[in-house]
């Protein structure tokens, strides 16, 4: 699958001007990069709840058998805002890309906006 990238805006003490939330990719989803401090702030502007579903990477072993960690599948009621992170790099982060991957249930009149904590 080709997720669509989107841009991380890194906030200080001094402030930073956020851009305003991009639809998102209900065909392919998104990614973004992410170093463990980073968030995402999803807006459902549609009439009916939707998921967002973030990609794992991480696994657990008991005995010799490793299982799977599912994925987090995250519901954004009508007409709300949820913000969703951090998110461990390990366990979220794809291991080839560096990137948190994000599919949705639906992407009509749904928006995102990712930002990240930066040092003073």
């Amino acid at each position: 699958m080709a997720f669509t990238t989107l841009t991380v805006a890194t906030v200080n003490s001094d402030g930073v001007t956020l851009a305003a939330p991009v639809a998102v990719d209900g065909t392919n989803g998104n990614q973004f990069t992410n170093d463990g401090r980073t968030k995402i702030e999803i807006t459902n502007g549609s009439g009916s709840p939707i998921t967002a579903t973030f990609v794992t990477y991480g696994s657990y072993t008991v005995g010799s058998k490793a299982y799977a960690i599912a994925d987090n599948a995250v519901t954004i009621a009508a007409g709300a805002t949820k913000g969703v992170g951090p998110f461990d790099k390990t366990l979220y982060n794809n291991p080839a890309t560096g990137m948190v991957e994000v599919t949705f249930s639906s992407a009509t009149t749904v928006t995102g906006r990712v930002t990240a904590l930066g040092t003073s």
